[in-house]
């Protein structure tokens, strides 16, 4: 703490109705002034510890007042010069206004630093009608009359310094509090920004955990979908054969088609798993989003009924997104039908799009968001909301809050994969009773993709005696795939992996016409590497890539006709033949259309 140090304050004020005792007073302290012989000296060096010092100190300025009510009027003028008397002698009696008690009481309203010496001859009130008029104080002495001028003088010089000692105290005192007010302020602001930090850290562990467990899950959800995917091309694969027996029975020929569509229908939900886990194949294009609304809104009032209203909100200024179109109509169909569903006695869906820019600091206190530019797609409906207990859990998959057998529970994991696969995210803001809305960035396009070709597929491909290099590890995806190629007159060759695949190649490499291979095999080669090793021996050998994971697992830097030549699974028996069809007769193999069927 600074030292603050106030000066010396020597001014009295002399309050008697009687002028000569004015001129007394004025008489002792000036003749003390001069004398500096005097004994009292003694007495200020016993008092103050430094003769000089205490004779310093011994100039009073002394101020009369005749009636209590003057002494009030100087004491304020004082207050407003800035120049406060330090102590007063006051007597107590001076008719025909205020007493000493009274002009006391006055003088403490306006100046409670004070210091008072009451002067009196007379008993005219007892020592305790006197505390109990004016409270017990320090601030107050009682001087009888005849009083000695060194008891005067003793009280003046003792007065005054203990008012100075009294005014340091408080400007320390309050100097001491505004560094109190000051140092609490400053730990409030450091509390506030820690609180801040605190809770910014908490959301950001929170993204982070959420984030990894959806990952985990995607992984799984992938692994799984990949592993189904054969075995459904098992079963759609015989299921194409038996359709094509002619002695079948109408009957069993029906259930074959029956078996036929449920393994479709099971092939659509690992599409949705695939999505979620981001390894759904994808067929990019420079994609204008209010096109895409448009395009798809008379499917989303005929999915949302007549108690719905629709409102579309195109915005202005919206980047172009490089996207999968199928996949951004899937995503905003599944919205849709999740708020659909939200609202069972009617309500109102709104469908916004906007430009949205994001900058550093908003990216940061969101571990999902990046700054950049983006197309933000939102759904907003007015329907039950969703319960905060819901929240973690609103885009696992197979999670849902429906009745058994309204939903799979693959709706919203398919909109979160599908933002996730086109490097965007979704934001959730909901409140039970109050609607929810949904939205999905997704960043604006660097580079704008050609628009992505759609081929339906041919009633039945033409056949031919060309020869075909298989390479499947799942055996019985391997048979079935064998027994449809050779329906169409194909030559067969076979292989379980990609090394034994390169134990066959050098004595049939000049017969083998295309090679068909699943990418992800044993033995530590995949069909990509596989490729680049047959097409160095022969350059001109025609190539079909087999999977049920992303396209993002192929090397940037494949060549062009490797990536059109992607066979997605599962495929049906027919999409495989003509695949194998015009990759023989030198023509791209058309990329698979997305599912579009609300989940």
């Amino acid at each position: 703490m600074s030292n603050l140090l106030i000066p010396p304050n020597h001014r009295i004020l002399l309050i008697d109705d009687n002028p000569a005792i004015h001129e007394d007073y004025r008489k002792i302290f000036r003749t003390v002034a001069l004398d500096n012989a005097s004994p009292l000296h003694a007495a200020e060096a016993a008092l103050f510890g430094d003769v000089k010092k205490a004779a310093e100190c011994a100039a009073f300025e002394i101020v009369s007042a005749f009636q209590g009510q003057e002494a009030l009027g100087k004491v304020r003028e004082a207050l407003r010069a800035a120049r406060p008397f330090a102590m007063a002698f006051i007597d107590m009696r001076m008719p025909p206004g205020w007493d000493g008690l009274e002009t006391t009481l006055r003088l403490w309203e306006v100046c409670p630093d004070l210091q008072v010496v009451i002067c009196t001859a007379y008993s005219d009130y007892s020592w305790e009608e006197m505390l109990a008029r004016l409270g017990r104080t320090d601030r107050l002495v009682l001087l009888k009359k005849p009083f000695d001028n060194l008891e005067v003088l003793q009280l003046a010089h003792a007065l005054t310094e203990k008012w100075r000692l009294g005014q340091e105290a408080l400007a320390q005192t309050e100097e001491l509090g505004w560094r109190v007010v000051e140092r609490t302020r400053e730990l409030q602001d450091a509390n506030e920004k820690l609180q801040e930090e605190m809770a910014e850290r908490a959301r950001v562990e929170e993204a982070f955990r959420q984030a990894q467990k959806m990952e985990a899950i995607g992984q799984l959800a992938g692994g799984v979908a990949h592993d189904f995917n054969n075995i459904l091309s098992v079963i759609r694969g015989h299921a194409s054969l038996l359709m094509n027996e002619e002695h079948l029975s109408v009957a069993s020929l029906e259930s074959v088609r029956e078996l036929d569509s449920a393994a479709e229908r099971a092939a659509t939900l690992t599409r949705q798993l695939l999505t979620f886990s981001r390894k759904q194949v994808m067929q990019p294009e420079c994609l204008e989003v209010n096109g895409a609304v448009q395009d798809v809104t008379k499917l989303l009032r005929r999915l949302l009924g007549e108690d719905i209203a629709l409102e579309i909100e195109a915005g202005e200024g919206v980047p172009e997104i490089r996207a999968d179109r199928g996949m951004i109509e899937q995503m905003l169909i599944n919205l849709a039908v999740n708020a659909r569903d939200a609202m069972a006695n009617g309500g109102r869906l709104l469908v916004r799009t906007e430009a949205v820019e994001l900058d550093t600091e908003s990216a940061r206190r969101d571990a999902r968001r990046r700054a950049g530019r983006f197309a933000c797609l939102s759904v907003i409906d007015s329907g039950c909301g969703i319960a905060p207990e819901t929240m973690p859990h609103l885009f696992e998959p197979f999670f849902t809050t429906k009745e058994v057998g309204k939903g799979t529970g693959l709706g919203l994991a398919t909109v979160y994969g599908i933002a996730k696969q086109h490097e965007g995210w979704v934001e959730v803001e909901s409140k039970p009773g109050q609607g929810a809305a949904f939205k999905v960035f997704l960043p604006e396009s660097a580079k704008p993709v050609e628009d992505a070709p759609r081929h339906g597929e041919p009633a039945r491909p033409r056949g031919g005696k060309e020869t075909i290099l298989l390479v499947e590890d799942d055996a019985a995806l391997r048979h079935v795939l064998q027994l449809v190629l050779q329906t169409y007159g194909y030559r067969i060759l076979v292989a379980s992996s990609g090394v034994e695949a390169l134990q066959i190649w050098p004595e049939h490499a000049e017969e083998i016409d295309v090679l068909v291979t699943d990418m992800v095999m044993p033995d530590g080669m995949s069909g990509r590497e596989l490729i680049a090793r047959l097409k160095a021996q022969k350059p001109g050998l025609r190539v079909i890539l087999c999977s049920g994971y992303s396209r993002d697992l192929l090397r940037a830097d494949a060549r062009l006709d490797e990536e059109l030549n992607f066979l997605p699974k599962p495929y049906t028996p027919v999409k495989l033949a003509n695949a194998v069809r015009k990759c023989l007769d030198g023509r791209a193999v058309p990329r698979a259309l997305s599912a579009t069927a609300p989940v």
